[in-house]
């Protein structure tokens, strides 16, 4: 098979779905799998619905995701998220070790790591940006962090090799490290690209921070280190939205989580997620859901 065709052709013999799921995630309460793969062979397009986190460990190709192609060696390390289609190609003696999140642990992710601007960057921006080819400057571990990394992926390993409540925890904990010293390693960089991408993240964490106060362009522009018109343009470059529109769409978004965690009145819950006025709150969530927040919490609060 050529290259070309790896790009365009997609492969049906991996299970989708549920079932895929429950290959790897034999238990509900299993949010982390791993998958070695040694002398990795050309793959075709192909897409989960788990998030993918690939390091690198000796080797080269090309990862392909959607229509773009990226070179690949030793160290480098990058996200997939859930249902983008990617591919190898090209490969020479391609070795690399897949960490498999379910989607939902990406938010206990994003709680350890909520002081990182580097967690933003790697898992948020950068595959956005690398989806679109916009990207030259992604994550490559040097020889030293990526031997003192492997002896946490081997004990993150031995860890998702069973699937007792005590075997899944410890999982977890070795995949903090891990992303907690992926993310420090990112801050450092100091590629144009990644410098941008980590000024953005500075912003959308400064939002996270801060979702129930009142906050202006100029506030977001003051977190990021840029001008006004310069955050602007960068943000809707890198994400596809205004940093106003990406900021109430992150404010609806935690009020879904909110409705759904407790019986919080409407209204309290709207101001914790910075909506001073009740009813522009109900307006901007059914403009989204087609739902109030009254009848999302009772059509999918207890599913």
């Amino acid at each position: 098979m050529s290259s070309r065709q790896v790009e365009t052709e997609i492969d049906h013999h991996i299970p989708r779905g549920d079932e895929e799921l429950k290959f790897w995630f034999k238990e509900p309460y299993q949010s982390i799998a791993t998958r070695r793969e040694t002398n990795h062979n050309q793959r075709a397009l192909h897409k989960h619905d788990f998030i993918e986190l690939v390091i690198v460990l000796a080797g080269h190709g090309i990862h392909l995701i959607e229509q773009t192609r990226h070179p690949i060696g030793p160290g480098d390390t990058f996200v997939i998220p859930p249902n983008i289609r990617h591919g190898y190609a090209d490969t020479q003696n391609l070795s690399l070790i897949n960490i498999l999140m379910r989607s939902q642990h990406l938010q206990v992710l994003e709680r350890e790591c909520v002081s990182m601007p580097g967690f933003y960057a790697l898992f948020k921006l950068e595959p956005r940006v690398r989806a679109m080819d916009q990207f030259n400057g992604q994550l490559r571990l040097p020889q030293r962090a990526l031997v003192e990394i492997e002896d946490w992926i081997e004990s993150l390993e031995a860890a998702t090799r069973e699937t007792t409540p005590l075997a899944c925890s410890r999982a977890r904990g070795f995949l903090q490290l891990i992303v907690g010293n992926l993310c420090i390693q990112y801050e450092t960089l100091g590629s144009l690209d990644s410098t941008k991408l980590l000024l953005i993240a500075n912003c959308i964490r400064y939002m996270d921070s801060n979702l129930g106060a009142s906050l202006h362009l100029s506030d977001l522009a003051h977190a990021a280190g840029m001008s006004e018109r310069s955050l602007s343009r960068n943000f809707h470059a890198i994400v596809g939205q205004s940093p106003i529109e990406y900021l109430l769409n992150m404010r609806l978004q935690r009020a879904e989580e909110l409705l759904l965690a407790g019986p919080a009145p409407i209204a309290q819950i709207g101001y914790e997620v910075g909506f001073a006025d009740a009813n522009y709150f109900t307006r901007q969530f059914r403009k989204l859901h087609g739902l109030s927040p009254r009848e999302f919490r009772k059509k999918y609060r207890h599913c």
